[in-house]
């Protein structure tokens, strides 16, 4: 008997969809935060006090530190934010070209009930790519709960495949 002919273990499967439909959520959630936020959030002025780009041959990531006040705060707050890599190449390009001494300002839009940020560049594909991202998560979770269901209908019906015992004919 294989591991996933297990009857047990192929209901575990379904932690693979359950899973995808959470990811779903938090992201679909994320986007509409971001949308409230670009569209009625305040743009202040952020001073990038950092970039942080890992360049590698099979994933390449990075994030960009921000300093900022919130609206309605007092004092400023300083947070790493991951960017899409597109996005972080033309803030690299900024960074790099700005003079010694001196501290690139990057507009994002921010609200006091969230903390997504936005930049403010980028107002619209910036929830556009994370809707995108959770429709993703979405067709995902689907597509693997049509594979675990029929899986399990499989092994219901017909039994573990290993353990057939067949005549062939030559």
């Amino acid at each position: 008997m294989t591991f996933l002919s297990n009857p047990v273990a192929a209901r575990l499967l379904w932690a693979i969809p359950l899973l995808l439909v959470v990811i779903f959520v938090a992201t679909a959630w994320a986007g509409i935060q971001q949308r409230e936020v670009s569209e009625s959030g305040q743009t202040v002025d952020a001073e990038v006090i950092g970039l942080n780009l890992r360049e590698r041959s099979e994933i390449t990531t990075g994030q960009v530190g921000l300093r900022y006040t919130p609206p309605g705060a007092a004092a400023p707050v300083e947070r790493d934010v991951e960017l899409p890599i597109i996005l972080l190449k033309e803030i690299e390009v900024d960074y790099l070209a700005t003079p010694e001494g001196e501290t690139m300002r990057l507009p994002i839009v921010v609200s006091a009930d969230t903390d997504q940020i936005v930049l403010a560049s980028h107002r619209r594909g910036t929830w556009l790519l994370t809707f995108s991202l959770a429709g993703m998560a979405l067709i995902g979770a689907v597509g693997s709960a049509l594979l675990v269901g029929g899986w399990n209908r499989f092994l219901a019906r017909e039994g573990d495949p290993a353990l057939r015992t067949g005549t062939a004919t030559v």
